[in-house]
């Protein structure tokens, strides 16, 4: 038992890595502006940093591509390897980076491609992370595996933002911001260690005498373009309620609550650990009653809620009203994403899943997720309501709706499911 919670682990370790880099360089984005990106104009100073930020959200998708590419081709151990190690190095960088003041333009050149190197890097991790998990997973328990691990990447932002904060306090000394990267970074050998001391998943180990295509994304983009739409769908869907109840609440609390930084990032703490214990919870479910079921209700819920959930807020406008608000979107959210990638695993083949889920989800998240407080800001500008969310909120549901509905599962998957689960334990190397 102890070998196949290793290779669970392994992935785990990674997962909250990577996010803890994400969170980490957020919550620091505005300090670290004028350190290297100084400027006569603060905003331009602020816009810069925050732009690196964003960057890395971008190359989300290109890491999909390539991270996907290898897990197809090479193996998923080998994928993981590779990106622990990638973004072990520009964590170490980040902590240990002379400033604009010490080195001048190499500074900001070398700090943005540090951030495109992470976002390329989380591109790849959680789709990987999440099939190595779940094709390790007894038959029945896909959803719960695939749940564990996405509750690990939020504990990964969870303790980010804890260790960015605790480096702020006005007892810690000004260069105080370089201790997390570094602490990432000695995270990232331990995690990188624990992979190396893993197999490959045992249905991988199952197909690798099967043909492989010699780039898994055209076979794909030729014979299953209809689930690839509908990976890009799901992760749109996974990502949108949530940025809209953390990123896009948490600036309405400052603008109309006047809550410090500080105050909004402890209460995002709170949230996050609230979304930790609830996804599993939600993963369970999915197993017992159906994933694609549990799916496509929350979408109808989504669309029911909607207004009533602003409308509420609206007219009842407080810190408490707002935290039910964002509460209940954390649940729906934890409902949807707790058994998306067990289902997304069914919507491709072996040696073409970590392209198709890796591309798709990236996409999906990067296109319509990570812009949602972008979106719903312009929209406002366009259309002044304080229902505008709700319909973000709405157009997201049809989304997963679609995602859900048109996805086809492949005839490998079924027959691999139909078969009796492969004796994983035998898989792990022993420590």
């Amino acid at each position: 038992m102890k070998k196949n919670y290793k290779a669970i682990l392994a992935a785990m370790t990674g997962n909250a890595l990577e996010y803890y880099d994400v969170m980490l360089y957020g919550f620091f984005a505005t300090m670290l502006a004028p350190l290297f990106f100084p400027s006569d104009n603060q905003a331009v100073s602020y816009i810069s940093s925050l732009g690196t930020f964003a960057a890395g959200f971008v190359m989300r998708p290109v890491g999909g591509l390539v991270f996907g590419h290898l897990g197809d081709k090479f193996g998923r151990r080998f994928a993981l390897v590779l990106s622990i190690f990638l973004v072990t190095l520009p964590t170490l960088t980040i902590g240990l980076l002379p400033t604009y003041a010490e080195i001048g333009i190499a500074a900001p050149v070398i700090l943005v491609i540090c951030r495109l190197l992470q976002g390329l890097c989380v591109g790849g991790e959680y789709s990987g992370a999440s099939i190595f998990v779940i094709e390790y997973s007894k038959k029945g328990k896909e959803c719960f595996a695939g749940s564990v691990l996405t509750s690990s990447g939020f504990f990964g932002g969870v303790l980010g933002t804890f260790c960015g904060f605790l480096c702020t306090l006005s007892f810690m000394p000004s260069w105080g911001w370089r201790i997390p990267f570094i602490i990432g970074a000695l995270m990232g050998v331990m995690g990188y260690y624990i992979r190396t001391r893993v197999n490959e998943s045992p249905e991988f180990e199952k197909a690798k005498d099967e043909e492989i295509e010699k780039i898994p994304l055209w076979s794909i983009l030729e014979k299953r373009k209809i689930n690839l739409f509908c990976t890009v769908c799901i992760g749109a869907t996974s990502l949108i309620p949530f940025y809209l109840a953390t990123v896009y609440m948490g600036v309405l609390m400052g603008s109309k609550l006047h809550l410090t930084t500080s105050e909004i990032m402890l209460i995002n703490i709170f949230l996050a650990l609230f979304t930790v214990v609830t996804i599993p919870v939600m993963g369970l479910l999915a197993d017992k009653f159906g994933k694609e079921v549990q799916m496509r209700n929350t979408s109808f819920l989504y669309v029911l809620l909607a207004y009533p959930l602003f409308f509420f807020l609206e007219n009842n406008f407080s810190l408490f009203n707002m935290i039910v608000v964002q509460l209940t979107l954390l649940t729906l959210v934890a409902t949807f994403g707790g058994p998306s990638m067990a289902l997304l695993t069914t919507y491709f083949p072996v040696h073409e899943r970590y392209s198709g889920i890796g591309f798709g989800y990236a996409l999906g998240g990067a296109l319509f997720g990570g812009t949602t407080p972008v979106v719903i800001a312009s929209l406002n500008s366009w259309y002044a309501s304080p229902y505008t969310p709700a319909l973000y909120l709405i157009f997201s549901a049809v989304l997963g709706i679609l995602g859900v509905t048109f996805g086809k599962k492949q005839e490998v998957e079924q027959k691999i499911q139909s078969e009796p689960k492969v004796d994983t334990f035998r898989y792990a190397k022993a420590s």
